[in-house]
């Protein structure tokens, strides 16, 4: 949306980021075997710097793909610097992985390489260590430090874009909200324009923007205060408007922005896509894809592992509580909906009497419910009986973070009665998530648990994946809701 004022902050990240990597690269050498605290092999010697040089290019080519699949050089308003460390950590660990199998595969397949390298060369896996350490650093200091330029500039009013939006109803006002979020990148919103409101009236966004005036003052506007964006915020009721919009507008050297009224229907993120020259926007696409996914899995995996190898004493010491103190099987499967929509067994201990659901069918249980024995209650009140769940996560039915899973007959229940309830199907159900951090469990206000639900979705980053998780060490196990009344707070943004 804002590509053309973006690029010039991206190519100064690239032209960091490469400057970053020859500082560390050369750095790490020179500290690996020309330092006094990591002694040399007096067996091996000192490698030539020429042998390291001529390996540099597949390291810089790595990052910077690697990178760019991140999404680092895409015109991306703003990211967290939690973010920012999260993504440079995984693609420096990423870059190390992948120079270190191709070193090897050439070291014994490749005869070219043996031209460049001598047959008892192989790479320092202490300089790999110095090396991982300082590009995480490098890299953040300096991006730390383009950043903060670029906003001091923007404050000395160097370089600002002064924008005006045409419509202060609700689509021009989550659109102002939107730039004011982001005005250390320089757009300034100096007004709105729009038939419905009184010239002068106040909209409450970042202290207050005005309408300056109706439709009709546009002109006057553009040549009077030096506007360099226009965004367009009408809906297609007024679609003549928009066309008298673009007539006026055509006749300035101002960039101007069309925002669909379609995107006042979206609850998760939208992208425009092409078709062989047709704009195509997809709309509702959840941000979590890609190589994104692909780490989110890999740490579901080894977290899952480690829980499962860990606990499995504690594992064995529940299921034999439970056989002694109820009837039945320790386990209960329980069939959930997946991802786009299909089903699955999940797998919990058992925390009822058996056959609990004979006479009444699937119903929600409350904290209070007859039919949960006594281990039962105390199991769903440190969320003991949820640890089955991370052989679901292994199969990859499940992830750790994600929206809870819904059986099928409640999903059809929901599915008629709220609208676009089937969204939160399109990720992976989890163990814990944003809803159950804020004590939002079974039994809670189910539209504020969706409403937590969408925002994960749309929201969706490795820390706040990292935030659910460590909220949920700290103090998700304990289920409040069983002692508490209804969580009454709206989704933090």
């Amino acid at each position: 949306m804002i590509k053309s004022q973006r690029s010039g902050l991206v190519g100064l990240y690239l032209i960091s980021d490469v400057l970053a990597m020859v500082i560390s690269y050369f750095w790490a050498y020179g500290f690996r075997f020309y330092g006094y605290l990591i002694p040399v092999d007096p067996s091996k010697g000192i490698p030539p710097l020429r042998i390291y040089a001529i390996i540099f290019p597949l390291f810089l080519i790595c990052h910077l793909v690697i990178f760019y699949f991140q999404g680092f050089y895409k015109t991306r308003l703003k990211r967290t610097r939690v973010d920012d460390f999260i993504y440079i950590n995984l693609n420096a660990a990423l870059t190390i992985v992948v120079v270190w199998g191709a070193l090897n595969y050439l070291g014994s397949y490749g005869e070219g390489a043996k031209l460049l390298f001598p047959e008892s060369f192989t790479i320092s896996r202490l300089f790999l260590a110095v090396y991982f350490i300082s590009i995480i650093l490098v890299i953040s200091f300096l991006r730390h430090q383009i950043y903060f330029f670029m906003k001091r500039r923007y404050a000395k009013g160097l370089n600002l874009k002064n924008v005006l939006i045409v419509g202060a109803g609700k689509m021009g006002q989550a659109v102002a909200q939107k730039l004011v979020n982001y005005k250390d990148l320089g757009f300034l919103v100096r007004g709105f324009l729009d038939d419905e409101y009184p010239i002068g009236e106040e909209i409450k966004i970042d202290g207050g923007i005005k309408v300056l005036g109706s439709l009709e003052d546009l002109e006057k506007i553009l040549e009077e205060r030096n506007i360099s964006e226009v965004y367009v915020a009408l809906d297609l009721n007024n679609y003549s408007k928009i066309l008298e919009t673009l007539k006026i507008v055509d006749k300035f050297i101002v960039n101007v922005r069309l925002i669909p009224d379609l995107f006042q229907m979206l609850t998760l993120k939208a992208r425009i896509e092409d078709l062989d020259g047709f704009p195509v926007i997809s709309v509702d696409e959840p941000p979590l894809r890609g190589v994104m996914l692909f780490f989110k899995r890999v740490i579901d995996v080894l977290i899952s592992v480690l829980i499962l190898v860990l606990l499995s004493p504690l594992w064995l010491f529940i299921a034999v509580l439970i056989k002694l103190t109820s009837t039945g099987p320790a386990l209960d499967p329980q069939e959930s909906i997946f991802l786009d929509g299909r089903k699955f067994i999940m797998h919990k201990f058992r925390t009822m009497v058996t056959d609990a659901e004979n006479e009444t069918g699937p119903v929600m249980c409350a904290p209070d419910d007859p039919r949960i024995t006594r281990i039962g209650g105390l199991l769903r009140t440190l969320s003991l009986d949820e640890i089955p769940q991370f052989i679901n996560v292994l199969r990859g039915e499940m992830s750790i973070i994600g929206p809870r899973p819904e059986r099928p007959s409640f999903v059809q229940d929901f599915r008629e009665r709220i609208p676009k309830y089937m969204l939160r199907h399109k990720v992976k159900c989890g163990i814990t998530g944003w809803a159950q951090v804020h004590g939002l469990r079974q039994d809670s206000d189910f539209d504020k648990r969706l409403e937590y639900d969408f925002y994960y979705i749309q929201n969706w980053s490795p820390a706040l994946d990292f935030k659910i998780f460590w909220k949920t060490i700290s103090k998700g196990f304990i289920d409040k809701s069983l002692s508490s009344s209804k969580h009454k707070d709206s989704p933090p943004t």
